[in-house]
């Protein structure tokens, strides 16, 4: 249940982050955002273990167990969100990563996890809803308005004067969306296969966060020289821009992902993975309160498909518990 817990609240707090993220990304080159998000969060963290007297891992194999977990989640699966949330809509972005529980369950079943039936069943609900939550008007890019623009998260538009950009944007939603799977399930078979210190989910975290860091330098210090560190530097003290790398570096990057971490290593990768739904429904929720934005009646009924989706995949866990313990 705490693992479940975990995943919910990371999945909450990305819930808001799509439109954030869309704000900065529009004053920052992604990867520069990317790489100023996991500097942030490994300063935290290793703070943390300082503060907790926890060393870090110094033999190759651990390493190489968060090499995996960090090039493959922290700087392909996050690298390719940001540009396709920059090349497409903060609203899409929430539409097409939200596919993940279905990579998740194919790799889970090729690598030999039981998925049966009813974590299918919990799969489809909750993308159903996930549809209904963000609305039919942004399927297969309909979303562009008359004039120009495609209708955000929040309002918010997007550029798509090149079909041809918007388009790679969503190739690289999906490519988001199945590596983040990927990496869940790689996070499941560390703790299997790590000892418990190093599989803690606080060191891996920290641990594949920083080969997320290095990966993305080069991209990143490639993007600020083509806009310039002046202009950069500019842009960056802004309290806008400030604002928004501090809360992707701490919370949606250092709480979050170790948040996840910590879920995923509780359940499954396949149902942890549903609990990514969450996060349009959330997104709309605040949009809601926040900004007063209005709820169609599709939102309720697809928020309600999503919280029946995750409960059927709670269910399915609990028997496999139940089942588990009676051996």
């Amino acid at each position: 249940m705490k693992g479940y817990v975990y995943l919910s609240v990371a999945a909450a707090i990305w819930g808001g982050m799509y439109v954030i993220s869309k704000v900065a990304l529009d004053v920052i080159p992604a990867f520069v955002l990317l790489w100023l998000r996991y500097a942030v969060a490994l300063v935290v963290l290793a703070l943390v273990l300082k503060v907790r007297h926890q060393p870090w891992p110094r033999d190759g194999r651990t390493w190489l167990w968060y090499g995996a977990v960090g090039a493959v989640g922290y700087a392909a699966s996050i690298g390719a969100q940001f540009l396709g949330t920059a090349w497409t809509s903060a609203h899409l972005g929430a539409l097409v990563t939200t596919s993940s529980p279905v990579f998740a369950a194919l790799m889970a079943r090729w690598s030999g996890e039981q998925v049966g039936g009813r974590v299918w069943t919990a799969v489809i609900i909750a993308l159903a809803g996930v549809g209904l939550v963000v609305g039919g008007d942004v399927i297969l890019g309909s979303a562009t308005r008359a004039d120009g623009g495609s209708a955000g998260a929040t309002g918010a538009v997007a550029s798509s004067e090149s079909p041809v950009l918007f388009w790679a944007g969503v190739g690289c939603l999906v490519v988001a969306a199945a590596t983040w799977a990927g990496m869940s399930v790689l996070v499941q078979r560390a703790e299997s296969r790590l000892p418990a210190s190093e599989s803690d989910p606080l060191v891996l975290t920290a641990g594949a966060l920083v080969t997320g860091w290095v990966m993305v330098t080069p991209i990143a210090f490639m993007q600020g020289m083509a806009v310039g560190w002046p202009s950069l530097w500019r842009i960056l003290t802004t309290p806008a821009a400030l604002g928004s790398v501090l809360y992707l570096g701490l919370i949606s990057t250092a709480l979050a992902f170790f948040l996840w971490n910590a879920g995923v290593q509780a359940a499954s990768a396949a149902r942890a993975n549903l609990f990514l739904a969450l996060q349009p429904v959330v997104g709309g929720l605040l949009g809601h309160w926040i900004l007063a934005e209005p709820l169609r009646q599709t939102f309720w009924i697809g928020g309600a498909a999503v919280l029946l989706g995750l409960r059927v995949a709670a269910g399915t866990q609990r028997r496999a518990d139940r089942e588990l313990n009676q051996r």
